[in-house]
């Protein structure tokens, strides 16, 4: 244990000796003393005292004594050149009346020893001074640390500042001020005892009611309740009531409520925790590594988006899911739906942030390399709202693949700040500038409706995010410099990309990777599928197929024997693919859209609804109009006038004259309708053979067939 000169601790159970706070201010090891002097903040003066040096050390082995400290006035603590030069003149002067004496080596000795010390009279006479002004200069000296600018002047704790004082009979503060000399203007009361204890009542059950309310609605309020009888009285006696005026409530409102508690009582506690209270620390201070913790969340983005399919039709306001890495500001995955905020949404964001981003981007038409986005792992905490795991199901497939689930309170996105400011940084950088967008007001009288500026597809919004987003991780953030050495070691800038590769390459990480496979199968909606004669049916209109060599087969089975239900997972992203389990005991095998479903090539989950409520809605448009009327009139007047007809022909002998010969009249009806219609002449002849020879049978065809070449041959 070392006990130094001018340290301060904290005494008790030492003999002879007060328990307080005690100043070392000097050591005597030759002699096994030290000498210390008693701090307290009454003006009473104080001498050193003795104490052994061994003593005092074994005290403070057992804990007796222990290490403390002394603040010092705050006037203290300054500069030379700040100090005016008439409290320097005085320092110096106080410093010179004991000069001397701290400049002896047994002085402190002496005045332990010795009741009425002979020194300091002495120098009471050398100075022509009285002996209680030097004792009293030792006192500041000793107390304040033993050096010059102890001997300050207190100027600036003179007066009393902060206390309160008695009013008297005239009226403080400012006078009410007017222009107008001829108006009479009441002068007005002092604030009394009982008006401070009406005031904090007022403040407290007007003022603190978990809103913001009005300073002058809680006076008003306080006028009525407390002042009744004051306010009528004067009324009745035609003066002015003796209560506080507007500016004395104001001034005493705020000086008796203390400023915290009036912070706390004009809201609620969750805006205060949000939005008020003092910041502990940064969103990285519980992080350490990049996959120490991810953060998910979901915002509504501000643009409107219009169908794949016809882009005059609006489909809304779309959702971005985002991932940010909480250490490195890593936006490591996203998903952008026209899902609401959901587990059904927040999972697809998932896969997109453990899985590669560069057949991601392929499909939209961004070529990327693996290190330009190298984001494909699982961290070891995700931290998100109740809103996307508020069902168990989500939570049961989450936790076993992502080891720790952290969901934020409600209403508290502060607890994922990372993430909530990529939305911002989005929404400044690009989102506001698009076609459709709301620039995240609501819509104002006048205003042009953004719906009607809405130009753009999903997937087009899509592609200028995911530039958005390789942008951001590869934008300067100045304090990412400051949360690890390895930027300034390999001399790199502080982007967020350049963190998490760094940190990749010299393994100082928690990331995992896993499996594409076991993530699409663990994560990815979970769908019922049919194998037909046609292939994997996933609705009406999509099917798809395999590599596999007995996916023949199995079309064939299913065409002779009936379909079957199989299990699969989709991709909200792409409907281009699906995973089935072909077999009880297999894995989910990837499955690729064939091509009579090829319109839903790489679309997203949107549209292929969009197309199915459009053709829905085609069907249930599908009525019969005015020509389809007409056309089935026709049709029935027709069905009349043949039935009408028959009637008229000469009833037959039997019903098998009907069919009888029917062979032979289609073949002279054949022959009818060979004819050239513009050749009426031969037409004639024609007819009169086939008349002649109808009952003959020797060469009827062949003198049909002459006179068939011979008029050809004329016409040519």
């Amino acid at each position: 244990m070392q006990v130094e000169v001018n340290s301060v601790w904290q005494v008790s159970s030492l003999d002879g000796k007060d328990d307080g706070l005690y100043r070392v201010l000097a050591i005597y090891a030759d002699k096994d003393l030290l000498i210390l002097f008693h701090i307290t903040e009454d003006k009473k003066l104080e001498r050193p005292i003795s104490a052994y040096l061994s003593l005092f050390i074994d005290l403070a082995k057992k804990k007796s004594i222990t290490v403390s400290e002394y603040e010092l006035p705050a006037y203290l603590n300054c500069k030379e050149e700040d100090i005016p030069k008439t409290q320097i003149l005085k320092r110096n002067n106080s410093y010179q009346l004991i000069f001397d004496l701290v400049s002896l080596p047994d002085f402190l000795l002496d005045i332990t020893t010795n009741s009425r010390s002979k020194l300091v009279v002495a120098q009471a006479a050398k100075q022509n001074t009285y002996v209680q002004k030097i004792y009293r200069a030792l006192n500041l000296y000793w107390k304040y640390g033993q050096e010059r600018n102890a001997l300050l002047p207190s100027y600036k704790l003179s007066g009393g500042p902060g206390k309160v004082r008695p009013a008297g009979k005239v009226k403080r503060g400012r006078p009410v001020e007017i222009l107008t000399p001829t108006l009479l203007v009441s002068e007005g009361v002092n604030t009394k005892e009982r008006d401070k204890v009406i005031i904090q009542k007022a403040m407290k059950k007007f003022g603190l009611k978990g809103r913001k309310v009005p300073f002058t609605k809680v006076y008003d309020q306080m006028l009525k309740e407390f002042y009744v009888e004051e306010l009528l009285l004067a009324e009745i006696e035609l003066r002015e009531p003796f209560i506080p005026n507007y500016r004395s409530f104001l001034y005493w409102a705020k000086k008796l409520i203390p400023q915290n508690e009036l912070i706390r009582g004009q809201t609620n506690k969750g805006d205060f925790e949000r939005n008020r209270r003092g910041l502990i620390g940064s969103a990285t201070d519980h992080t350490e590594v990049p996959g120490s913790c991810f953060e998910l969340d979901a915002t509504v983005l501000d643009v409107h988006i219009v169908s794949e399919f016809k882009r005059n039709h609006v489909l809304g306001r779309p959702t971005l899911y985002c991932v940010v890495d909480k250490e490195s500001r890593m936006i490591v995955g996203l998903h952008v739906s026209m899902e609401y905020a959901s587990w059904r949404a927040g999972r697809q964001a998932l896969v997109n942030s453990f899985t590669s981003k560069k057949q991601y981007c392929e499909r939209f038409g961004i070529k990327i390399e693996e290190r330009d986005w190298p984001c494909q792992h699982i961290p070891q905490r995700l931290l998100c709202d109740r809103g996307e795991f508020i069902c168990k199901n989500a939570e049961l497939l989450a936790v076993p693949l992502i080891g720790h689930l952290s969901i934020a309170p409600p209403y508290r996105a502060d607890r994922k700040g990372i993430v909530e400011n990529k939305f911002k940084m989005l929404n400044d950088t690009l989102v506001h500038q698009l076609m459709g967008t709301t620039r995240g007001r609501h819509h104002i009288r006048g205003d042009e409706d953004p719906r009607l500026e809405a130009a753009l597809t999903l997937d087009e919004v899509t592609k200028m995010l995911i530039d958005a987003v390789l942008e951001q991780n590869s934008t300067l953030l100045e304090s990412l410099a400051a949360q690890s050495t390895l930027l300034v070691e390999s001399n790199v800038k502080p982007t967020p990309l350049n963190y998490w590769m760094i940190h990749l390459k010299k393994h100082r990480h928690a990331l995992i990777k896993a499996n594409e496979a076991d993530i699409r199968a663990r994560l990815l909606p979970p769908v019922t599928v049919s194998m037909t004669s046609k292939g994997i049916r996933l609705n009406k209109d999509m099917y798809y197929q395999c590599e596999r060599e007995e996916f023949e087969t199995w079309k064939t089975i299913a065409r002779n024997t009936g379909s079957w239900k199989l299990e699969a997972r989709i991709d909200q992203d792409n409907s281009s693919f699906i995973y089935v389990r072909l077999q009880n005991d297999e894995n989910f095998t990837r499955c690729g859209l064939m091509k009579r479903s090829s319109i839903f090539e790489e679309r997203h989950v949107a549209d292929v609804v969009f197309f199915e409520d459009w053709k829905n809605l085609q069907l249930k448009r599908d009525k019969p109009g005015k020509a389809s009327v007409e056309r089935y009139d026709r049709k029935k007047e027709t069905i009349k006038n043949a039935k009408e007809s028959l009637k008229s022909e000469l009833p037959l002998a039997s019903k098998a004259e009907k069919t009888r010969d029917m062979k032979e009249r289609r073949r002279q009806m054949v022959l009818d309708n060979r004819l050239i219609p513009d050749d009426f002449e031969h037409a004639g002849e024609v007819r009169n053979t086939i008349t002649e020879t109808s009952n003959g049978t020797g060469n009827r065809k062949n003198k049909i067939i002459s006179m068939l070449k011979r008029n050809k041959d004329e016409k040519l």
